[in-house]
């Protein structure tokens, strides 16, 4: 999007009376964009800059997008939080853990595997009986590397 336009190329939407909101913002109001890629895009960015004001909003689309099931927006936002420092991320993921998709549960695992506390490691000793060969291969891997650094 360049500075100067006046109108979102993707949806149309007037996008001045966007103009005064911080960066942070803008990122949060495109969660909600009707433009697939841009909810992705958004909640990647969000991740990065590892702000933990996200996680809340992060957290709503989580649940709106259970009643569409987009498979791929919930996994990045699983992957944006454990980038995020805070333990009010950890219920979120844990929560993700029985999601019906083994890729969404495999990012939630994958970031849980960042927290260093009981509620994390008691969710990653639990995806061991995954259904999926993938989460448990995940889960041992993590266990180990966690094994390793408390012997090191």
């Amino acid at each position: 999007m360049k500075e100067d336009e006046k109108v979102c190329h993707e949806c149309k939407a007037d996008i001045e009376p966007f103009a005064h909101r911080s960066y942070f913002e803008k990122l949060i109001g495109a969660l909600n964009h009707s433009e697939r890629t841009t909810r992705l895009r958004a909640a990647y960015i969000l991740g990065e800059i590892r702000d933990r004001r996200a996680v809340r909003p992060l957290a709503e689309v989580i649940n709106k997008a259970k009643d569409i099931q987009d498979v791929f927006l919930i996994e990045g936002i699983a992957l944006s939080l454990g980038k995020i420092d805070g333990k009010e991320v950890i219920p979120i993921l844990i929560c993700l853990m029985g999601h019906p998709s083994f890729l969404v549960r495999g990012a939630a695992l994958k970031s849980l595997g960042r927290f260093k506390n009981k509620e994390a490691l008691a969710a990653i000793r639990k995806a061991l009986k995954d259904p999926s060969p993938n989460v448990q291969e995940l889960a041992k891997r993590i266990l180990q590397m966690e094994s390793e650094t408390k012997h090191a």
